[in-house]
């Protein structure tokens, strides 16, 4: 029987090291992916996904069991993704706001329809709806990574993007939206 990541994290502070290396192989894969989506960097990601990891470890007694472990993970794992991305500089803080220094994060766009399911069959190649997501704002990207990469839901996403459930839905329904436009732009 599988044990829950709460089980895992009691028998690891009681002292059994396998406990830590079960929830390490249970969430390596998908940490990594996550941060590969936020980098596009596969020596970075794999950085990343180890210190996440160590992180996790150095501060497991901070963990408040009944919580997600998952989303704890993720959100180490988010906050050392950007601190390797300000360290690279490859992201700008301006890509957050618009030429007026308006931040993006305010709700301009009136879009709600979700994505066509044709997209996703569209989507045979990895590399086309890779450079289908590099086109997207930063934060809407993140918000569809986590949801589709992570296999989050909107309110883990909001705790570790730090924002309203209601922002996180609606960015997700935005991303979709300008992922349609996009994907219509290209050609066939």
């Amino acid at each position: 029987m599988k044990k829950s990541d709460d089980n895992l994290i009691s028998d690891y502070l009681e002292g059994d090291e396998r406990a830590l290396s079960i929830l390490v192989d249970r969430y390596l894969g998908d940490v990594y992916r996550f941060a590969f989506s936020l980098t596009n960097n596969a020596q970075a990601a794999e950085d990343i996904a180890q210190e996440s990891f160590i992180k996790a470890w150095k501060n497991i007694r901070r963990f408040i069991p009944g919580n997600s472990f998952r989303t704890w993970l993720f959100a180490i794992a988010r906050n050392t993704a950007i601190d390797w991305l300000r360290q690279k500089k490859e992201i700008a803080l301006s890509s957050f706001e618009d030429e007026r220094g308006v931040n993006l994060l305010v709700e301009t766009l009136a879009d709600t329809q979700p994505l066509p399911s044709e997209l996703i069959a569209r989507a045979e190649d990895a590399a086309y709806v890779r450079a289908l997501l590099s086109e997207l704002n930063p934060e809407y990207r993140e918000v569809l990574e986590l949801r589709y990469s992570g296999n989050l839901t909107f309110a883990e996403i909001g705790e570790i993007v730090k924002r309203p459930l209601h922002t996180v839905k609606s960015q997700h329904r935005r991303a979709l939206a300008a992922l349609r436009r996009i994907s219509q732009a290209e050609p066939a």
